[in-house]
């Protein structure tokens, strides 16, 4: 897995320039003593001990610098930092070393459009109770989103994804049979939403203002405009989020967050073996049955569309959902039987599945051991194949129903 490399201008920003005039300037030039000899054999020694450790130093950087220069994904005059999410080269240099926020979003037809997914660099669905699925949004810089919901539940699988890449996990409550556990055997950092809820509140494109432990609110404009119920109406935003980490006092640091797929310049990723794929329609269940995925050759992405055909929106911008990686990554997924329809997903078993880029279509694999690892996308022989850079949508589709993908040119 490639790690994170800065850009060339925060190295070059780190970088001691050293000349001879600064090695030879430092101390008096002349030194009238009864040791004379003696003290120029030091001087002698440490100058030439310095400029060793001088040029050692000069030269770890020269490569570094070097190694980010030859980076395809960095553009050198390029002062924005390489996001890891997505490859490219957008990110604000002052998020790098920050970790990710994942959000649980609700994806019932009643509580779309949602609002702030647009922004979101990756985007898991997942089916939870009687076949309905909701989304796991990723945000590597959530202090750009100026809203975001409608908030639901967390269960095990989002925190299962959400750990893959140390994020923060933002929902609103949680299964609380298997949930409280789970958080607890893996120390995975949550904010639950719904402990800090300032009732309904106006909205006015997310410019709320909340005093003390309140981080969230119900979106007032959903319920009376859209005739939304009480659970379809749970909302955020960056600034909050931002609010409830202090308050809980949540790291957000980390020591380096590598890349979280091999990318590379968009257009470039092989395919090998693949099939034409311009229009992809992935089932999940009876209820979301049609996600469905039109490539558009203008800006090779995919736009998202479901519910009979329905473009799917963020209800902030109108912005049709697209994507420039599109997964579908069948998995083992079983009833929990405990008569509430809950499922638990086996993702540490992985899978076989499909990467959808640039109007092709490849046979994957993939395996995620344990929730502290990222999700690896392989080929068919388990070696590491390289993704286009761009913002993804994962599809986590039962095993079962995999006969029921479908694609075509």
């Amino acid at each position: 897995m490639k790690k994170q490399i800065q850009t060339l201008a925060a190295l070059i920003a780190g970088v001691t320039i050293i000349t001879p005039l600064s090695l030879c300037s430092c101390g008096k030039s002349e030194e009238t003593t009864t040791s004379a000899t003696t003290a120029a054999t030091t001087t002698t020694t440490t100058e030439a001990t310095t400029t060793t450790e001088s040029t050692d130093a000069t030269t770890e950087e020269t490569k570094a610098i070097a190694e980010v220069t030859e980076n395809p994904l960095i553009d050198p005059k390029n002062p924005l930092a390489l996001d890891p999410y997505t490859g490219i080269q957008d990110m604000d240099p002052k998020n790098v070393g920050k970790r990710s926020i994942a959000c649980t979003i609700s994806n019932l037809e009643a509580a779309t459009p949602s609002k702030g997914t647009a922004k979101a660099d990756i985007i898991y669905e997942y089916e939870t109770e009687g076949g309905q699925t909701r989304l796991l949004c990723l945000f590597p810089d959530i202090s750009k989103v100026e809203v975001i919901g409608s908030f639901r539940s967390a269960r095990v699988v989002a925190a299962d994804l959400a750990d893959g890449t140390n994020s923060i996990l933002v929902h609103w409550g949680f299964d609380q049979t298997k949930f409280p556990a789970y958080f607890k055997e893996y120390n995975i950092d949550h904010i639950d939403m719904n402990e800090y809820d300032a009732g309904w509140l106006a909205d006015t494109d997310g410019k709320i203002e909340l005093n003390g432990n309140k981080f969230s609110w119900r979106d007032l404009h959903w319920k009376k405009e859209d005739k939304r119920v009480l659970q379809d109406c749970a909302v955020t935003n960056g600034e909050q989020v931002q609010r409830a980490i202090d308050f809980l006092g949540i790291n957000t640091k980390t020591e380096e967050i590598p890349m979280v797929m091999n990318f590379v310049p968009d257009g470039t990723a092989p395919m090998k073996d693949a099939f034409d794929c311009k229009d992809l329609q992935v089932y999940f269940s009876e209820i979301n049955k049609d996600a469905h995925f039109v490539y558009n050759d203008k800006d090779h992405c995919y736009y998202k569309s479901q519910y009979r055909d329905t473009p799917q929106t963020d209800d902030t911008t109108d912005e049709q959902l697209h994507f420039t990686n599109v997964f579908v990554l069948y998995t083992n997924i079983h009833d929990r039987h405990d008569g509430a329809g809950r499922l638990d997903f086996s993702l540490e078993l992985g899978g076989q599945g499909y990467y959808v880029s640039n109007g092709k279509l490849v046979e994957i694999n993939w395996i995620k051991p344990n929730p502290m690892d990222m999700i690896q996308i392989t080929d068919k022989d388990g070696k590491p194949i390289e993704i286009n850079a761009g913002k993804s949508y994962f599809c986590m589709v039962d095993i079962k129903e995999r006969s029921k993908t479908s694609w075509m040119n």
